[in-house]
């Protein structure tokens, strides 16, 4: 390819990763509308009936996707050096194992998707994310493949696949502070 040709296409996949984002961000935002409205309406919280979940689970997931964010910096920053985006992804099943842990928990705690808003709040941003942590999760298997077949990664890929991690990452960090501190 020229590099005219590389340029065009680096800027293409750079406005496509912008636009992917401002999309989900759109998402989180109406989610977070949502909870806003229904929050700060609702005179008592949690609602009657409904149990605050533990802070534990939800700290330790926050704590795993910073970690996961950082180790994709130390690995953007030294690419020769792959043991960043091996714990990047492996902090990402942590955290979606935590997710799963969490579930059950409300389960147990009689916190069910179809206990009401306050349930159907929480199972609803946690679902949505983890589906995105999921997605995000299989661009990071398929870097690591092509690092172990040999194929070229631009430094693009890299930023991109970047951004859309820490993009997560922020979003978590919202919905921690919003959904089980405040």
């Amino acid at each position: 390819m020229t590099d005219a040709a590389l340029d065009g296409k680096k800027i293409v996949s750079t406005v496509g990763m912008i636009v992917t984002l401002t999309s989900f961000a759109m998402l989180f935002a109406t989610l977070m509308m949502g909870f806003a409205i229904y929050r700060f309406t609702t005179p008592v919280w949690p609602p009657q009936g409904m149990v605050r979940p533990s802070l534990l689970i939800p700290s330790l997931s926050t704590l795993s996707i910073f970690l996961s964010s950082m180790s994709y910096i130390w690995y953007e920053k030294n690419l020769k050096d792959k043991r960043g985006l091996y714990l990047t992804f492996g902090l990402g099943l942590i955290f979606m194992r935590l997710q799963f842990l969490f579930w059950s928990t409300l389960r147990s705690e009689g916190i069910f998707a179809s206990s009401g808003i306050f349930g159907s709040i929480i199972y609803a941003f946690t679902w949505v994310h983890a589906a995105h942590i999921i997605a995000a999760l299989l661009l990071l298997g398929w870097h690591i493949m092509q690092i172990h077949t040999n194929e070229t990664v631009s430094e693009n890929t890299i930023t991109n696949i970047g951004k859309f991690w820490h993009f997560l990452g922020i979003v978590w960090a919202i919905m921690f502070l919003t959904i089980f501190v405040l």
